[in-house]
């Protein structure tokens, strides 16, 4: 138990509390709920939740709120600033022993995190992975609604974890996260911004806005360089405009000038061998995967640890151990099928790994959805890329929410006719579908939900993995 006053909010107050949340559904007895402005409603609207839970006070940022409770309620008008001190006096964390490696980017934060986090543990670092697929250390594991949970999620985690020395926290930073703040008052060890193109309009309206938000990495102090690619379009214009003043570390495979240059030498079905060069380093590695993007992302990993702590993380054994994260490129086969997994679900993803199986396999099979109720730009691109690169396209279900297939469909298609594209809403029949057209040498891309264990159609939430549908397919066959 702390008590209220111990947490330099110039509150006055011998009221203990057993623990701290900004979230009115998770407050327990005798803990202080946290209420702050969200994106449709401020805290103080939960209150009476909190209350019935058990809260024993209540600490809001909402001026002129004056309703009586039936336990203390203070006004802290920087609350919103103070949330990492609070929680950090709460929990008695020491600050000076937390290491925050900050990824963000369009595609390929999960892998380029989850690669850094297995780097560390590698080199007996104590790590924690925060991101899309949840906060887990080697002990401990927390599901996540949020690519980047809030400071109270966080902290919470970290106070369970036992560290004698740094503790290093790989979080991925979403374009939501960084444009709410989610993050406020942390300092950064490493920031990295691996690429930028279109995604989340339906959020942000414009690409100018998105852009805005994923530029916020920048907001995080931090004493070392932004780490930056060198062969992403988008941002080698914003090194020439808005980053021109910043120091940076450029990741490239094109420009041998770069900071970190890599070159694929050869790809197969079973990994890549590629080289990298460092400084005067020149350093050959294999890793189990056959996707450039995904060296990419190792690449990223490697340049951002090797500012927290020269060379070791450089190790051979280290870097060609790495796997890929649940749900990313996920490979599956039995007997002459072949069958990827990923959840690639823009625009810019699918050319990823629509462009790294084309290299190593005779033919694609596509299946894919557009989430509903989500930015619509790119639909009819996806749909025009996906039929133009592969042999068959089975367009399905994703997560269509509310909207319904025919609208997401329609929007697809956009009034075009594919000779090679098969229309089928149910994901379980597509998929089985995609599994009996392949032919030799073919691989079938299952595409956009990746580790998702559901599947959201108009308000209802099923159970719903990708993996395990075509496990049970191949099995039957």
């Amino acid at each position: 138990m702390k008590l209220l006053r111990d947490l330099n909010i110039n509150i006055d107050e011998e009221i203990s509390i057993s623990g701290i949340s900004s979230t009115s559904k998770l407050i327990k007895k005798n803990e202080c709920f946290i209420a702050l402005q969200g994106i449709r409603s401020h805290g103080v609207d939960y209150v009476d939740e909190a209350i019935s839970n058990g809260a024993a006070c209540i600490l809001h940022n909402k001026k002129n709120y004056s309703l009586n409770h039936q336990i203390p309620c203070f006004f802290v008008e920087d609350l919103f600033e103070k949330q990492k001190e609070i929680l950090l006096k709460f929990y008695g964390i020491n600050e000076d022993k937390l290491k925050f490696l900050i990824f963000t980017g369009t595609n390929g934060k999960t892998s380029t995190a989850y690669f850094s986090y297995q780097l560390l543990l590698a080199a007996n670092k104590d790590a924690i992975l925060v991101g899309t697929l949840g906060i887990e250390s080697k002990k401990n594991f927390q599901e996540t609604k949020n690519t980047t949970p809030n400071l109270f999620e966080i902290f919470k985690f970290i106070s369970k974890e036992r560290y004698e020395n740094d503790l290093y926290i790989c979080i991925e930073a979403s374009s939501h996260g960084l444009e709410q703040n989610r993050l406020i008052g942390i300092k950064a060890e490493t920031r990295a911004l691996l690429n930028i193109e279109q995604d989340h309009l339906d959020f942000h309206k414009n690409i100018k806005n998105y852009i805005a938000s994923k530029l916020k990495i920048l907001n995080f102090s931090s004493k070392n360089r932004i780490i930056l690619n060198g062969d992403c379009e988008t941002t080698s214009i914003l090194m020439e405009e808005e980053l021109k003043e910043y120091d940076k570390c450029i990741v490239s495979s094109s420009n041998k000038k770069a900071d970190y240059f890599y070159s694929i030498e050869a790809s197969d079905k079973f990994g890549s061998r590629f080289k990298l060069i460092v400084g005067k380093n020149c350093m050959n590695f294999k890793v189990r995967f056959f996707q450039k993007y995904n060296v990419c992302n190792l690449v990223f990993a490697i340049a951002t640890l090797n500012q927290i702590e020269k060379n070791i993380f450089l190790e051979k054994n280290f870097i060609e151990s790495v796997s890929l994260p649940k749900g990313r490129a996920k490979m599956i086969s039995k007997n002459s099928k072949k069958i990827l997994i990923d959840y690639a679900h823009n625009l810019g993803g699918m050319k990823a790994i629509v462009s790294s199986a084309a290299n190593i396999y005779d033919g694609l099979v596509i299946v894919y959805g557009c989430g509903g109720e989500r930015d619509n730009s790119d639909r009819d691109k996806m749909m025009k890329f996906a039929c133009t690169n592969s042999r068959i396209v089975i367009f399905t279900s994703d997560n269509n929410r509310d909207e319904s297939y025919q609208s997401i469909l329609d929007d697809s298609k956009k009034d075009q006719e594919y000779s090679n594209l098969i229309v089928e809403a149910d994901r379980k029949q597509a998929i089985k579908k995609g599994i009996e057209n392949l032919i030799e040498n073919e691989i079938l891309l299952i595409l956009g939900k990746g580790h998702e264990e559901f599947q959201e159609i108009n308000g209802t939430t099923k159970p719903f993995n990708d993996q395990r549908v075509v496990e049970k397919i191949l099995w039957n066959i």
